[in-house]
């Protein structure tokens, strides 16, 4: 099927559908079938549809829920799940009414009804109805989305209809903007004008009544600056929805071929790696720059004040999760190696970090500092089970993994994570990123080439074949033949990192370490005397194996950041940031 049937712009790489994971990930994907999937009572999701309760923002869930286990039954091909997901797509297609309305709010109040929330819940409908239309190109379930899109494209849009910037629950139109992404999606698809009429209006208007999102950032505007009143209690600089808005920009750039556009994306995703991303693959907090609604979830300058004490709500799981997808989008576009760096980083420190293992919850503000929480910030009572927003899309942080481990270009393999794997033509073992040792078997005769990612970190490393190195992968070019085998060897640096810049002096003094993409912990579990200052030694000390998932630096024992704080009871404490000697 060719989603991109009417875009102007293709993927210069496409995603494999054929892996097969082991270890750690296939675990936790795994684990989320019986732990979230086979528990969430999905019929509680719909009623908030059926009975038109009319509650902020309830109405996301359905489609969080949907798109992710879509996409891990796409993986798992797991009976239990494609029963849920059937029967959760049957009931909420039979609360559509004739008009195409699927909303929880009565229509005297849309589309801004459910506290402003209406469109943002939309958006997820579609969103969840598209991933399952994805994996069963069922004709009635396209009907639906396109009739509830029509709907909405007859409500919003230039004066008479509601602009889309007088939409919204706190920041001017950007969370209901977000839209844009499957509005675009069906657009690609179908070609429906009056599909794009409703994505020129949301672009037209810059997704933000405050300011023009797009052109602040053609213009320089730092992400965190956006919209600026000169009030912090108002700031409007929310990293998930505003990410959410450039994930429907690249859709929109797709469809047009407007240079702009990408550029636009470029120096969003530029600035906020820059700027807000942390070591640990995530972003946004509650102070100390911008305070306004969404505690937490702001954008804060948070790559420079990640070691500032005084954070206390700071990477929700969200933004985490909507990170990885606006970098694995961009880099189907570009095929740029270093974006998959970033998703790399993400998926094994803030991501794998907020998933408690069995898999029935998702840390709402992971900490560099402290223990693993089940506090909440946003969350419904579903029928028993305390359900929050960043459980309900924490999942698809982990569902998206399979798909890009190995992905296609022309005729070419790129092994984008190094994860025990197989795919049609590779099968993959290693114990990375805790070894630098990968092994690779050749499982299909023939001439083609095959890219191997050097992660950005990797100064130093060693391969079995002759290669020329592109945009980020060392590529090999051979006549394959079955059980042909590849040795890759990563240098995995031990980095030991000082505080960046901050407004804080508190913050001066701390440090932190990486081996690899993992960011490192003082376990109190693991080594009693876990907050004792170290005698840092700023910068690289080269490459290490780790012993025991373990590196001991200046006698204290270091383990990876997900692992760390594994008790799940607030008794566990565990340090990133660590003092240092004086």
């Amino acid at each position: 099927m060719d989603i991109y049937k009417y875009s102007k712009i293709k993927d210069k790489t496409a995603l494999c559908k054929d892996t097969r994971l082991y270890g750690v990930i296939d675990e936790r994907i795994n684990a989320l079938i019986p732990g979230l999937f086979l528990r969430i009572d999905m019929r509680a999701t719909v009623d908030f549809f059926r009975y038109r309760l009319n509650r902020f923002a309830a109405g996301e869930f359905f489609g969080k829920l949907m798109r992710a286990a879509c996409l891990i039954y796409g993986y798992t091909k797991n009976a239990e799940l494609k029963r849920v997901i059937d029967n959760a797509v049957s009931d909420i297609m039979s609360v559509q009414e004739d008009d195409g309305d699927i909303s929880t709010a009565p229509k005297s109040e849309q589309p801004n009804g459910s506290g402003g929330a209406d469109l943002w819940e939309r958006k997820y409908v579609l969103l969840g109805l598209w991933e399952y239309y994805v994996i069963t190109e069922r004709q009635d379930v396209l009907d639906c989305m396109m009739k509830l899109a029509l709907y909405t494209a007859k409500q919003v849009g230039e004066i008479p209809k509601t602009p889309v910037t007088k939409t919204g629950w706190a920041f001017c139109g950007i969370e209901s903007s977000s839209i844009l992404e499957p509005i675009m999606r069906l657009y690609n698809l179908t070609g429906n004008k009056d599909l794009f009429e409703l994505a020129r209006h949301i672009v037209g208007s810059g997704a933000c009544s405050r300011q023009n999102l797009f052109e602040a950032v053609l213009s320089g505007v730092d992400p965190k600056d956006i919209g600026d009143n000169g009030d912090l209690k108002q700031s409007i600089a929310k990293a998930y929805e505003m990410m959410s808005c450039f994930e429907g920009l690249l859709e929109y750039y797709r469809a047009t071929g407007e240079e702009k556009y990408l550029k636009c994306a470029e120096i969003f995703i530029d600035k906020i790696n820059l700027q807000e991303i942390t070591y640990l693959g995530s972003g946004g907090a509650d102070k100390p720059y911008n305070l306004g609604p969404g505690t937490g979830e702001q954008w804060n300058y948070t790559a420079y004040e990640q070691a500032n004490p005084d954070i206390e709500l700071s990477m929700e799981t969200c933004v985490t999760v909507t990170y990885m997808k606006l970098m694995l989008n961009y880099y189907r576009l570009i095929a740029d190696a270093s974006l998959i760096d970033k998703i790399e980083v993400s998926a094994y420190n803030a991501l794998l970090g907020a998933m408690k293992p069995d898999g029935t919850f998702f840390d709402y503000f992971p900490k560099f500092n402290g223990t693993r929480s089940t506090k909440v910030n946003f969350s419904y009572d579903i029928n028993g089970i305390p359900l929050s927003c960043c459980t309900a899309n924490g999942p698809m942080g982990m569902a998206i993994l399979p798909y890009l481990a190995y992905c296609t270009a022309g005729g070419r393999v790129n092994i984008n994570l190094y994860i025990p794997s197989a795919c049609s033509k590779l099968k993959l073992e290693t114990d990375y990123p805790e070894d630098g040792r990968i092994n690779m078997t050749v499982l299909e005769d023939g001439e083609y080439e095959i890219g191997l990612r050097i992660p950005g970190y990797c100064k130093n490393f060693m391969l079995s074949h002759p290669y020329r190195l592109e945009n980020g992968y060392a590529v090999i070019k051979s006549k394959w033949q079955k059980n042909d085998r590849i040795t890759l060897m990563l240098d995995l640096p031990l980095v030991c990192h000082p505080c960046p810049k901050s407004v804080n002096p508190k913050a001066k003094d701390m440090v932190l370490y990486t081996c690899g993409p993992l960011v490192l912990a003082a376990d109190k579990s693991v080594c009693a005397d876990y907050d004792k200052p170290v005698r840092a030694n700023i910068g690289e000390h080269g490459g290490v194996n780790m012993e025991n998932s373990a590196v001991t630096v200046d006698g204290l024992k270091l383990i990876p950041y997900y692992k760390a704080g594994a008790s799940w009871d607030g008794k566990t404490e565990y340090k990133c940031w660590l003092k240092t000697k004086r």
